[in-house]
């Protein structure tokens, strides 16, 4: 008997995912055992497959509309299994300019603090997305700076369309998207996340520093939902902020909003010169956080919520996540990464530096770390052995190993070590203690999210 892959399916392997079925248009992979690689690898059309051998394997894959009998024709080219000579990334966040328009007080791109004024040629970026591509990234994710300031950004999502990538995610302050620009990536065919800043009513423009912004970013967020964007907001706080938080939460909800991240403004350096006085201790943000949730939950507030760092939940569910509790995987954590986005969403800057996320792309070049460059390096040696690799697998275990008060905490089976990019903006260095989780636990923060969750029948889960 002769079998033939589908056509909306392909064989993909890694350094250290060797055997992969991916799924098109999605893009999504399924790890396969030896057996299924091997029944999978014969579905030609033209291979002859031991039935008895691989009997429940074609049960399988026959149900789930994978495979076929085959009735004459030929597996394509695109569809034969490729190895990609490098780990498995699947989703890159790339920043395809350093100009933003903002000048908010936190951020080292603004405007009006020596802003980098670094955008790669668009050339380079077109070469990079067929790089990305040849070591199997199936989608991005793109930033800024301000992204839309980049006269070619149709132009690169095009690229991503020709290359069947997917565009997940659009990071954008709004403050020139138009009606156009959204009709033309939808005309593509691309339907990203739109991630956008908003900052409290009547508090937006005091920390994002332009006119009128308020407004354009919530007529833009209107305009998106309409077209049947998803859009999540992320909401930066500060002390003069706190009472805009619930006012501005239920503005979002009446919009549409699909996703709400609320944090604090970690104390980056431009942030300590400009708003010396604003910054929230971690006690107090916890006491509000646990308010809020109180709230969130007694008003029945439907969209998904993450409190960074904390507390994450998806309306109609009655499963949170307490993030820093990992006391189900404490028994393994010497295999789990120190750094969740590492490996499942590393940051591409501006100027080609490849690293852990976003958040630290700042405090990195203040303190010099590098983990290699894009535009100059191998992208392949890159994303199989190299420092950013090895940092990448820095796992909790090693980390807490790296800090004795940790090893011998009442708190380390629960305790996950927090963010990387906190501890740098510490002061506490890349394998130092996020200190925001000692407060946590030692202070009974962590008893108090397990009496919220309880009080409104909520499930904690790993």
């Amino acid at each position: 008997m002769r079998y033939l892959l589908e056509k909306r399916f392909r064989l993909r392997g890694w350094t250290d995912h060797l055997a992969c079925l991916e799924h098109l248009p999605t893009r999504n992979l399924t790890d396969l055992s030896v057996r299924e690689y091997g029944l999978l690898s014969k579905c030609d059309g033209q291979t002859d497959v031991d039935t008895v051998k691989y009997a429940e394997a074609i049960r399988k894959f026959t149900d789930r509309g994978v495979i076929r009998e085959a009735d004459g024709g030929m597996l394509s080219p695109e569809q034969a299994y490729r190895f990609y000579e490098n780990k498995r990334f699947r989703m890159m966040l790339l920043s395809i300019t350093g100009y933003c328009n903002s000048k908010c007080k936190h951020c080292f791109n603004a405007a009006d603090h020596n802003a980098r004024n670094v955008q790669p040629e668009t050339a380079a970026l077109l070469d990079l997305i067929g790089r990305l591509d040849d070591c199997g990234v199936a989608g991005l994710r793109i930033t800024g700076g301000e992204p839309l300031l980049n006269r070619d950004l149709l132009r690169l999502t095009e690229e991503l369309r020709h290359r069947n990538m997917r565009f997940h995610e659009l990071a954008t302050n709004l403050n020139h998207m138009t009606s156009e620009i959204a009709d033309a990536i939808l005309a593509q065919g691309h339907r990203p996340e739109i991630y956008t800043s908003f900052d409290g009513l009547g508090f937006h423009e005091w920390l994002r520093g332009v006119p009128g912004a308020e407004q354009r970013t919530l007529d833009n967020i209107a305009m998106l939902k309409k077209k049947g964007f998803y859009v999540q907001v992320h909401c930066c706080v500060w002390k003069d902020s706190l009472c805009a938080v619930r006012p501005t939460v239920l503005k979002l909800q009446e919009l549409g909003v699909d996703r709400l991240r609320i944090t604090t403004i970690e104390p980056s350096v431009r942030w300590v010169q400009t708003a010396p006085d604003q910054s929230i201790e971690p006690t107090e943000w916890l006491d509000f956080v646990c308010e809020f949730l109180d709230w969130w939950y007694e008003n029945r507030i439907h969209m998904a919520l993450d409190v960074w760092s904390f507390w994450h939940s998806t309306p109609g569910s009655d499963r949170i996540r307490i993030v820093p509790d990992g006391r189900a995987h404490y028994d393994i954590e010497d295999q789990i990464p120190a750094c969740g986005d590492g490996y499942k969403m590393p940051y591409i800057d501006c100027d080609g530096r490849l690293m852990l996320c976003l958040g630290m792309s700042g405090i990195s070049k203040v303190q010099g770390l590098t983990w290699g460059n894009v535009y100059t390096d191998d992208l392949h040696t890159l994303l199989e052995d190299s420092p950013f690799i090895r940092q990448c697998q820095c796992t909790i275990g090693q980390m807490k190993k790296c800090n004795p008060e940790c090893q011998q905490c009442e708190w380390a089976k629960h305790c996950q070590f927090g963010c990387r990019a906190e501890a740098l903006a510490q002061g506490n260095g890349i394998k130092g203690i996020d200190r925001r989780m000692c407060v946590f636990f030692k202070d009974g923060y962590y008893q108090r999210f397990l009496d919220i969750a309880e009080k409104y029948g909520l499930h904690p889960v790993g």
